[in-house]
């Protein structure tokens, strides 16, 4: 019994070493340190050399992770544009997709990358691909009231009428959250006034029930409908009564009708 304690203790120190050089040890799982999560993690960090040498080494460029990451994806998401020029140029695809449908391209305008957009559209990203919830990068950008990510993939072609899979339009995302200059863009670009999303809303009447007095403004100017009821059977004046937003009633109350 001796001995065998003997053995296991002269031949802990080895095991300790090829557990840290094999293995990361987490909480909820026991990942290997393959050359290829190598790459994807220098790529999360910023870590350019170590990027190329991987590559250099013979490393696939678009090796996934098991959620369907890539190291351009993880680049792209923490912002590293050096990285990302680099992993293209090195042949990397720009319109993988990770396994909540995610891609490159989204998470750029998610986060208001402009730059590495750029890249990404230079380098023939689709804009009009959906993730899981039909969530397009112009509705990405919309969202979070990136106007300039906004105006970019516009210009690249992107659907400005598109609807995830609950309705919704990237005009009745920037309404909701009350990014004036955004719908005021969406609205140049021909978005439709008159959608309605799963539950019957409008873009007016998204923006009325959050108050966003300006957006309210702006859809009244361009015809909005203030006739259009949602499923619950209110239009955009009940509901402006209902959250007591008086001055947004008073703007529905006098809106002229158009032609």
């Amino acid at each position: 019994m001796n001995m065998d304690m003997s053995r296991f203790t002269a031949l802990l120190p080895s095991l300790i070493i090829f557990l840290s050089t094999h293995y990361i040890l987490s909480a909820d799982r026991v990942c290997a340190v393959t050359p290829s999560n190598q790459l994807i993690g220098a790529a999360e960090l910023g870590e350019l050399d170590k990027v190329k040498g991987l590559l250099d080494q013979g490393v696939p460029v678009d090796a996934e992770n098991r959620d369907g990451w890539t190291a351009l994806m993880k680049a792209t998401y923490e912002g590293h544009r050096q990285i990302v020029e680099e992993l293209i140029a090195r042949g990397a695809s720009v319109n993988t997709q990770e396994n909540a449908g995610w891609t490159s391209l989204m998470m750029a305008a998610q986060f208001g990358f402009s730059e590495i957009m750029n890249v990404l559209l230079t380098s023939e990203a689709r804009v009009n691909v959906r993730n899981n919830t039909g969530t397009t990068a112009l509705m990405f950008g919309a969202i979070n009231g990136h106007l300039n990510i906004v105006e970019e993939l516009l210009a690249a072609g992107a659907d400005v009428n598109a609807k995830d899979n609950k309705g919704k339009t990237a005009l009745m995302f920037a309404a909701v959250n009350g990014y004036d200059s955004v719908v005021r863009q969406l609205i140049a670009s021909k978005a439709g006034l008159k959608a309605k999303d799963s539950a019957g809303d409008t873009a007016l009447i998204l923006a009325t029930k959050q108050g966003h007095a300006e957006v309210v403004r702006m859809l009244l100017a361009n015809c909005a409908d203030v006739r259009a009821v949602d499923r619950k059977g209110k239009t955009a004046s009940k509901w402006a009564v209902e959250k007591q937003h008086s001055q947004i009633f008073q703007m529905l109350a006098t809106a002229k009708p158009c032609k």
